[in-house]
């Protein structure tokens, strides 16, 4: 697929692998959507930066708990822009070591999977031409990987990667979706994480260091631009999947 000139949706878009995907895609000469939910003067800054392209880049305020802001978004982009070449479901929540708090387990998912695909089934209905979907997963939807302080996060990552296979099944092939599975990416959510535990994780990896956001972006990029993939949960994790002796 040839980027320039195509209309672009990244959820989760006004920070970390998100706000590197929409600049990604700003890049490349991409219409980018991107939605944020709280982070609002980050979101302008994101425009300001992109300005200079020469792109159109629109951010708009979404929860994405909500099916009726979803739908919103939605038809606004048809009514502006008519069509959608290219979703990135990116937009995630944790729920840190709430090991059976249901509240925790229903925002996960609702945030993680149901939104995933609640915004895929809405896409494909502006995929009059045919498109492409990216789903951001994550190593710990592995279960060799999987981390004992996020259990509602890791499932619903494993269900995002499962949905990703079973939905190629179905659109192929007028439209492909993958998903990319990142390992530990330097991003906000590290803050307030001490640097003996950063340092720890970084060495877990075997690059010995924390994966940019740049990184994941340019695989999105790559994944999307490939007209042969669909299907396929592309992990970069900096080696920390392999087990060393």
């Amino acid at each position: 697929m040839n980027l320039k000139d195509k209309i672009v949706l990244i959820t989760g878009g006004s920070g970390g692998i998100g706000k590197a995907i929409v600049m990604a895609f700003a890049k490349e000469g991409c219409s980018v959507i991107f939605t944020y939910n709280l982070k609002r003067k980050e979101s302008e800054d994101i425009v300001k930066e992109i300005e200079p392209l020469g792109v159109k880049v629109l951010p708009i305020k979404v929860d994405m708990r909500s099916e009726d802001d979803i739908n919103k978004l939605f038809k606004y982009i048809m009514e502006n822009f008519k069509t959608l070449d290219i979703l990135i479901n990116n937009v995630g929540v944790n729920g840190f070591n709430k090991l059976f708090d249901m509240g925790v387990w229903k925002e996960v998912f609702q945030v993680n999977l149901f939104s995933t695909v609640f915004c895929t089934g809405k896409a494909v209905e502006l995929m009059k031409n045919g498109g492409k979907i990216l789903n951001i997963s994550s190593i710990y939807a592995e279960g060799k990987i999987c981390c004992k302080e996020f259990p509602a996060y890791g499932a619903s990552k494993a269900a995002v990667s499962h949905f990703t296979q079973m939905m190629a099944k179905n659109l192929s092939p007028k439209i492909l979706i993958n998903a990319i599975a990142p390992g530990y990416v330097k991003t906000p959510s590290w803050k307030g994480t001490s640097e003996e535990d950063i340092t720890k994780s970084e060495r877990e990896q075997l690059i010995e260091r924390l994966i940019l956001p740049e990184e994941i972006a340019e695989m999105a990029i790559a994944i999307v631009k490939n007209d042969a993939m669909t299907g396929e949960v592309v992990v970069i994790d900096g080696g920390l999947s392999l087990k060393t002796v």
